[in-house]
Order: structure tokens, then sequence, then C-alpha cells
């Protein structure tokens, strides 16, 4: 059981990495985000490697529930409960993430990306519930990698595995305000094409920001910045 959830654990690493690295380009701009996205979906939107990354996710939900299960009932060290416990919340998470993308591309007829996200959390009422979603997501993943690093090095060293598992918790609650920022419009201005805004809401408006009928609707009053990609709309969820 512990063997397949670290198999299937490298290969959803390496999708996570790319993930990342698409949601951090997006720091510099959406138009950034959105050429990366561009790319990074020819690998991993191809049909084998899409097929062997849903069986992967799908093995690692499996074998994680069990083991999160032996640990509470073994009644391990703290560690082992605080990986075991971000680890269900990232089962349920992935859950919930595929359903809503899958919801997107084949319901809604959306493209899943940078305005999708966007859309969700810059919205009065929809932001409520998905800042906490992907925020405690992010968390949790950062938290669930700390505690295979203090496992590793615990063998070693027990006083560096404990740094590694405080420095990873830091950077990640870093990343996770900085991406929550992102995509609430708060570190840059964000314009959301009407086919978003009209099935979430309209963000703009319920800041007080009344936009003609037909026109986008910046989600932001303050003024555009001089970064002349951060004023278009793209990105990837």
């Amino acid at each position: 059981m512990e063997r397949l959830h670290k198999v299937s654990a490298g290969f959803i690493f390496a999708f996570i990495c790319l993930h990342f690295a698409n949601h951090l380009i997006g720091l510099e701009g959406t138009a950034a985000h959105q050429q990366f996205l561009e790319a990074a979906r020819l690998i991993y939107r191809h049909p084998v490697v899409e097929m062997v990354l849903s069986m992967a996710f799908v093995l690692q939900i499996i074998t994680g529930i069990a083991l999160a299960r032996v640990i509470w009932t073994q009644k391990k060290d703290f560690i082992h409960q605080l990986q075991a416990a971000s680890g269900v919340y990232l089962a349920i998470f992935i859950v919930v993430h595929v359903a809503w993308v899958f919801l997107g591309r084949m319901i809604l007829n959306l493209d899943t990306n940078f305005d999708y996200a966007a859309a969700t959390m810059m919205t009065p009422g929809w932001s409520w519930v998905f800042m906490p979603l992907y925020g405690l997501a992010i968390v949790a993943l950062f938290t669930h990698v700390g505690c295979i690093t203090y496992d590793i090095f615990k063998k070693t060293d027990k006083r560096l595995g404990a740094a590694c598992l405080v420095i990873v918790q830091g950077v990640g609650l870093y990343v996770t305000y900085l991406l929550l920022m992102m995509y609430s419009g708060r570190l840059y201005p964000v314009t959301l094409p009407d086919s978003y805004t009209d099935v979430f809401g309209h963000p703009a408006a319920a800041a007080g920001a009344p936009a003609a009928p037909g026109e986008e609707k910046p989600a932001t009053a303050e003024p555009a910045p001089d970064k002349a990609d951060g004023k278009a709309s793209a990105g990837d969820k």
C-alpha cells in the first residue's frame, strides 16, 4: 500500500511542479500565465499523460486514505497525524477540484484558465467558498511535503528535519498569500471577459464600478500599473 502511494506520488509531484510553475509565472501578469499554460497543456492534456495522471490521482487518494486510517488507528506521533490530516484534505480537494474543472470545460463551455479561477475569487458569494478552499489546499500540500522532509531527515538529525518542516510550511504560507492575492485581483488589476462574469456574477458591479452592457468588467477600480501583460485576460486553473 505504501509503495503504491509513493509510486503514484512521483507522477503527481511532477505534475504539481508544472502546475505551480504556471501559477507562479502568473505573478508576472496574466499574459505570461496564459502563454505558459498553452505550452504546459501540450504535455498534461496529451491523452496518454492525462490517463496516467488520472490513474495516479485515484491510487493516491485510495492508498492515502488507507494509510491515514492506519496512522489514526495506531495513534502515531503528531507529525504523522499532521501528515495524515493534510493528506485527507488534499484527497477531498482533488475530487472537488477535478469536478469543478470538468464542470467548466464540459458544462459551462469555459476555458478553465486564470479567468475561471479569478472569477470565483473576485465575486462576492463565490469568494467566501473558493478562497478558503484553495488557500487551505496549498497550505495542506506544503504541510504534507514538509512532513515528508521531516520523516526523511529525522533519521540522521531530528532538528534538521523539524527545521525543514518549518521552512517548507513557511514557504507554503507565503505562496498561498501571493496566489490568493493574485487571483482575487489584489496583486494587480484583472479584467474578466463577459463570459465569466455572466456565469459567476459581476465583480465590478459588486465593487461599485458599473460597466456598460457588452463591455468587459474590470475587477478593480484601481488604476492599472505600468505592466502591459497585467491588463490582458489569460491564465489557467
